[in-house]
């Protein structure tokens, strides 16, 4: 697919931009520290402190920190291709080191607003409150050897970052990125609602930065704080929004129906080997000898190999958040459908939500399936024990995503598109008439335009005869 470009010529006079009679609203202060956060946390650069500590206290016998060396990658680069590669792994590093740097400076600082506190309540129990705070100050002073107002300013900042904590766990200060400092120096947003929000939003920061960073907590150790991880495995082994906001197993909310329900998370789908053998029935077109695979698209050659890929086609059509994991949880409804996903993080419009995973059958009646077909077979996919995260996408009539195919390396695959989604809703497909029609299930997505709510309502007034009441 390609996209027409407008030329513009050096000798044509360019036109003042007109400024918009409904200008966009910016994202509040609240709004840009909370999406701060999600973007941490999904970002592709993992909080390993061990490995951090142990990269800047081992020193080889090249008398080089461990960080710059990597056994895969030599001292002297034999390529630019052995360069690149080796200057790949040390930015990695780096950026995880900085990153954790910058944790470590934001916890002690908190928690030096609490030990400040405690010396201050110490005092008091001898003299009255302002004495006992100024004389907490003129310690302080003496140890770090500022200032009055130099320490008085440093505060202000701290104490920001301490009633963050307070609100919202260390997790949300520790991955809060470089708008903490500006949200807690100018203060707007801090207000009885902002943390609220940060309440309620504690166990749902939690749940990511244990499962996706599972080493995260061992920074808290400089300050004695617990580091043992309250959740564990997947992202997606855990329900958040349920009673007082904290975080359920995921099996837990199926023992109403099945006291055995378990579910498997897959990367890829896979083959009902009973139902297609070794045949995979998205097959749309075979490799040739070479097993090179043309883009029906673009008519490029594809490969799973970056340099052999000619094939943008994916990456120009579902351009996708940074993060291999989508940024998406599975949270408790609150209108009776069980489980939902919400967005964490916005989707643009055109960006994928997700490739529909599970396993490919066929011959299912009476559960929830995805029926798709090519020219050579028809098939089911089928995430009622294994699949991802797209499996808890629920239906609706005014649905913020649709389905679009695309093949990759020879195989169909079904792509989760955004029509735009904002962070914090929910995301929602329609599942089409089909769907429906094999089911005995009530629509319940509450939409004004609702289709088979139109429905069951026209069939409960409507007489045995056919004529209007």
């Amino acid at each position: 697919m390609t996209v027409a470009r407008r030329d513009v010529r050096e000798n044509v006079q360019q036109q003042k931009k007109r400024i918009s009679d409904n200008p966009a609203l910016q994202p509040s202060s609240l709004e840009k520290l909370i999406n701060g956060i999600w973007d941490s946390l999904f970002s592709g650069v993992r909080m390993d402190p061990t490995e951090i500590i142990a990269q800047w206290q081992t020193i080889e016998s090249s008398r080089q920190p461990r960080l710059l060396t990597d056994a895969n990658h030599e001292l002297a680069p034999r390529s630019a291709q052995d360069a690149f590669g080796r200057m790949s792994v040390l930015a990695r590093k780096i950026s995880q080191t900085t990153k954790a740097c910058r944790s470590l400076e934001v916890i002690v600082q908190a928690h030096w607003i609490t030990c400040f506190d405690d010396r201050v309540a110490e005092l008091a129990q001898t003299i009255t409150r302002e004495k006992a705070r100024k004389a907490a100050i003129c310690e302080a002073c003496s140890d770090f050897n500022w200032t009055e107002k130099e320490l008085r300013n440093k505060m202000a900042i701290w104490r920001g970052y301490h009633e963050i904590k307070q609100a919202a766990g260390w997790s949300a200060l520790v991955f809060a990125g470089m708008g903490l400092y500006r949200f807690c120096k100018y203060r707007v947003s801090f207000t009885e609602d902002t943390f609220q929000t940060l309440r309620r939003l504690q166990h749902r920061f939690e749940v990511a930065a244990d499962t996706l960073h599972p080493r995260w907590r061992t920074l808290l150790g400089i300050v004695d704080a617990p580091t043992t991880p309250k959740y564990t495995g997947h992202l997606h082994d855990w329900v958040v929004n349920g009673p007082d906001n904290e975080a359920i197993p995921l099996p837990k909310t199926y023992h109403k129906w099945d006291k055995n329900f378990s579910y498997t998370h897959l990367p890829d789908s896979v083959i009902d080997e009973e139902a297609w053998g070794d045949y995979d029935p998205r097959s749309v077109v075979s490799g040739n000898a070479e097993n090179e695979f043309t883009c029906q698209s673009c008519g490029e050659k594809q490969s799973s190999t970056p340099t052999d890929n000619a094939c943008n086609c994916y990456a120009n059509l579902y351009g996708s958040p940074k993060s291999s994991l989508a940024p998406v949880q599975i949270f408790r409804t609150a209108n009776g459908k069980n489980n939902g996903l919400i967005a964490c993080g916005a989707f643009e419009k055109g960006w994928a939500v997700g490739e529909f995973v599970g396993e490919l059958t066929t011959g299912i009646r009476g559960l929830d399936v995805m029926i798709d077909r090519t020219e050579r077979a028809s098939y089911q996919i089928w995430q009622g024990r294994k699949g991802n995260h797209t499996r808890f996408i629920n239906h609706s009539c005014e649905p913020n995503t649709h389905y679009e195919r695309f093949v990759w390396l020879g195989k169909q695959r079904s792509v989760l598109v955004s029509d735009g989604i904002a962070a914090g809703d929910e995301i929602t497909v329609d599942y089409g008439n089909t769907y429906w029609d094999d089911l005995d299930k009530e629509c319940l997505c509450g939409r004004p335009t609702c289709r088979y709510r139109r429905r069951q309502v026209t069939q409960l007034v409507t007489p045995p005869n056919g004529e209007s009441e």
